[in-house]
């Protein structure tokens, strides 16, 4: 378990242990998978798939990345040729579940960076799906600047004898020593006049502004593109395309200065930035290690740095306290009224030109009130004293839209139906916000930051939905009607119902016997897809262990044959040193007769060749010269010799 400040090196700190143990071994790309590193989210792992690669440029192991959005049947071919293996959960478990290849039983080393993210309630279910199918002997390492301590993490993980390192454990403040943090104070409707003002008066600065929801970067990345300010404006959230990801983060690496990136918590953990000089939290973190690593996105590597937190009124006293018992030292500071730009009426008139930005600013205005429901510390985010009337009426909305999701994504409020905004404690204006048992949800496949797992629930007993609708396909109607039920089934079980007889097919044979079909029994019977199933996969399981030991004994047979082949120069050599100096044996040399012989054929061949290159005419056809010679015969002397005088003329 190691801990240690944003920006002090924990990447290498794992990366080179890992080069020297492989090493050490003389591990080959026959040995298979050596050490695997697990990251939280896509542009860690790419990061470290490139410090790896400056690193271990000497050596010959083969490193690979492993991440979603990526191509997967060009990583499926290649994974057991790999010695080092980058990449996050999801794309990894779904390698396990659906790839032969990926054969992890010489696993040496694994590591979790960001661990405390990586072990969480998000990723709980497929990190414990990945942990069983790895060797129970390895060496495991934890590095984030934010460890966990938990005894429950460290049981699932399957550590033995743990130890916890932490250089900077013992130190006055938790964050750097060259961060300058401060916080300012500004209510709901106000802090988009406040973002938009503090990018105007810092126009040649490298900035980094972290949102709470997707839907907030994309609509703040539009609204602010199109009012033109000095800052090159970049987004990155979740939901975006991996290679557009890749291009943003490329692109804000390489800029220095007049660059804003609005990013959500997918850019706050382990992502080295070179020289940011601000770090503005416009929402709250959800909690003081959320807070550690959005601060550390400055001030690295002993460089100076400064954050800035925008706190709402009613949460400044809770997350104060909560900064201040963790050592982070951090002080209030002033907006200058007269520095404040509204953008306002530029904004409402934006939005009724465009239905599309309208639409959008719908979609952030909602994103942000699931995020604040959803939060778990209620001494901070306090939904019902948020006057969110004004904050629709600041992204340039005239009417405030109405809000549903279900009570249960609460889980410390009870599934009843509720009003926020009502009571003698809310905001003057504050919309009500319904909490409904039966509610609608809003459906987006890139609202990431609620942390739903799009997965089958893996290790647990209980079924997925998708068979619980097969089986109610194949057997009863369920309760409540036939849906989808065919018609012809829905008339069979009416006639069953009635006690009629269903028609049935007959066949008799040549004495008039009827003749039972084959199957006739099992297709009476109702079909237990449960069972199938489970069969199913037993034997899917069964088959790809069977071509995984399959393509391991090739691998070995292949590395024992090059073993023997580096070893045969080494033995083979001449007898002569041999016990038995008495009898040499010669049948190594070459056949004399053999050798001579073919010289002795190819002389004579020459020879015949050479004579018959003394006559000019070229040798004719073997019918041509049995007709010359026939003719020739029949000839004279006196007549042969005036042919022959005239061939030579």
């Amino acid at each position: 378990l190691a801990a240690a400040k944003t920006g002090s090196g924990k990447t290498l700190a794992f990366l080179i242990p890992i080069l020297e143990r492989l090493y050490v071994q003389k591990w080959t790309r026959m040995d298979g998978l050596g050490a695997l590193i697990i990251t939280p989210t896509r542009e860690l792992a790419l990061q470290i798939f490139e410090t790896m690669a400056k690193v271990g440029k000497h050596h010959d192991f083969t490193t690979g990345l492993i991440i979603g959005g990526q191509n997967l049947k060009f990583e499926r071919h290649r994974l057991h040729n790999l010695n080092v293996i980058i990449g996050t959960p999801g794309r990894l478990l779904q390698h396990m579940d659906e790839n032969p290849l990926f054969d992890a039983t010489n696993l040496k080393v694994l590591v979790l960076d960001e661990a405390d993210r990586c072990l969480d309630m998000g990723f709980a279910t497929t990190m414990n799906a990945i942990i069983e199918n790895l060797p129970s002997v390895r060496q495991t390492l934890l590095f984030s600047a934010t460890q966990t301590k938990s005894v429950r993490d460290l049981a699932r993980v399957k550590l033995n004898n743990p130890r916890y390192i932490a250089p900077h454990e013992h130190e006055q403040s938790a964050t750097p020593v060259k961060l300058q943090q401060s916080y300012v104070v500004v209510t709901l409707p106000e802090k988009l006049t406040m973002l938009w003002s503090f990018l105007r008066t810092h126009p040649k600065q490298k900035i980094i502004v972290f949102f709470a929801t997707c839907k907030q970067v994309k609509y703040f990345y539009q609204v602010f593109k199109k009012l033109r300010p000095a800052n090159l404006l970049l987004p990155l959230y979740g939901g975006m395309n991996q290679e557009k990801r890749n291009k943003i983060y490329t692109e804000f690496c390489g800029k220095k200065t007049n660059v804003c990136l609005l990013a959500t918590d997918v850019a706050s953990r382990g992502l080295d930035f070179p020289k940011v000089n601000w770090v503005v939290q416009m929402d709250c973190p959800e909690d003081v290690a959320q807070y550690i690593h959005r601060a550390g996105r400055t001030a690295r590597l002993n460089t100076s740095g400064e954050n800035l937190l925008v706190l709402l009124p009613h949460e400044e006293q809770a997350m104060l306290e909560s900064l201040e018992g963790n050592k982070i030292p951090i002080k209030q500071i002033r907006i200058d009224e007269r520095q404040l730009f509204s953008p306002l009426v530029k904004i409402q008139s934006m939005l009724a030109q465009s239905p599309e930005l309208k639409e959008c600013a719908k979609r952030a205005f909602v994103a942000y009130v699931k995020s604040v429901a959803l939060m778990k510390n209620r001494e901070v985010f306090q939904l019902q004293k948020l006057n969110l009337d004004g904050y629709a009426k600041s992204l340039g909305l005239n009417v405030t839209p109405r809000v549903r999701f279900l009570s249960r994504v609460a889980t410390d409020r009870k599934p009843t139906t509720t009003a926020c905004g009502t009571g003698p404690n809310s905001a003057p204006g504050s919309m009500k916000v319904v909490l409904e048992e039966g509610g609608s949800e809003e459906s987006d496949d890139d609202d990431d930051e609620l942390l739903r797992i799009k997965r089958v629930d893996h290790g647990s007993g209980q079924s997925d939905d998708g068979a619980d609708e097969i089986q109610a396909s194949f057997g009863e109607t369920p309760a409540g009607g036939t849906v989808g039920a065919t018609k012809k089934r829905v008339s069979k079980a009416k006639m069953v119902k009635k006690s009629l007889i269903v028609s049935k097919r007959t066949v008799f044979d040549e004495e008039g016997a009827p003749i039972e079909e084959e199957g006739s029994k099992a297709s009476s019977q109702a079909y237990d897809i449960n069972e199938a199933r489970v069969k199913l996969q037993q034997q899917d399981a069964a088959d790809k262990e069977r071509y995984k030991q399959l393509k391991k004994a090739k691998r070995v047979a292949k590395k024992e044959k090059d073993r023997k082949k580096k070893v045969a120069p080494e033995d083979e050599g001449d007898d002569f040193g041999s016990e038995s100096d008495t009898s040499v044996n010669l049948d190594w040399l070459p056949d004399p007769d053999k050798v001579y012989g073919q010289q002795k054929q190819s002389a004579s061949e020459d020879e015949s060749q050479n004579s018959s290159d003394e006559d000019d005419q070229p040798a004719a056809p073997a019918k041509k010269k049995r007709m010359i010679l026939s003719r020739t015969q029949d000839l004279s002397l006196n007549e042969a010799e005036q042919l022959a005088m005239n061939l030579l003329k």
